[in-house]
């Protein structure tokens, strides 16, 4: 028995507002990650000693998202796993980016 699904086409519309949503789940970490690095460089600063308050401000960071998202209309609960994924690793990257050229 082969039986093929169909899978509904999806409208322009909901392509584009797909797309708006992938560019605001990029560009939300990014900004959260570079104000996270100079948070981070700012309380932290130089010394080793401090350096567990910048991974906290890293974790506040990511999770000050969950409550962002709504304020640009992307609906938080539905984000799947890969796009808390993808969201966390942009932000880390970012973060450490920018403390790392803080630093230097």
């Amino acid at each position: 028995m082969n039986q093929t699904v169909k899978v509904p086409k999806k409208t322009e519309e909901e392509k584009k507002k797909e797309y708006i949503d992938d560019i605001k789940k990029t560009i939300i970490p990014g900004i959260f990650g570079i104000i996270g690095g100079i948070l981070s460089f700012h309380i932290a600063g130089e010394t080793q000693v401090r350096a567990g308050f910048g991974f906290t401000v890293l974790a506040i960071m990511v999770l000050l998202q969950k409550y962002v998202f709504p304020l640009v209309n992307i609906n938080a609960e539905e984000l799947e796993t890969k796009d808390w994924i993808y969201i966390v690793f942009m932000t880390t990257t970012f973060w450490f980016v920018s403390w790392t050229l803080l630093l230097n």
